[in-house]
């Protein structure tokens, strides 16, 4: 099975930065605790203090379909939507 690699880009509301980096730092501990998740990090934009970038790293498409699955992240998606500025933008790669 190859390697799924997970980049999602979050924009939240100016006023709520501080509350949603929570959340995605929160998301972020619970995700790595999964059996299939090799590495997952929040990175704060350098250019835009709202936008963050998760970078993930799945042992197959499977284990990140799982993540879907999981009580944490529906309820941190929940908390978050709220908080955004914009729909996330969900990028997926595997090597070749």
């Amino acid at each position: 099975m190859a390697n799924l690699y997970v980049m999602a880009r979050v924009t939240v509301q100016q006023e709520k930065i501080s509350q949603a980096f929570k959340l995605l730092t929160e998301l972020a501990h619970q995700s790595e605790e999964e059996s299939g998740c090799l590495y997952y990090k929040i990175l704060p934009s350098t250019d835009h203090s709202n936008i963050f970038t998760t970078l993930e790293l799945w042992e197959s498409k499977e284990a990140e379909q799982q993540h879907w699955d999981t009580d944490h992240l529906k309820n941190i998606l929940a908390q978050l939507s709220p908080l955004l500025a914009e729909e996330a933008r969900i990028e997926k790669y595997t090597e070749k």
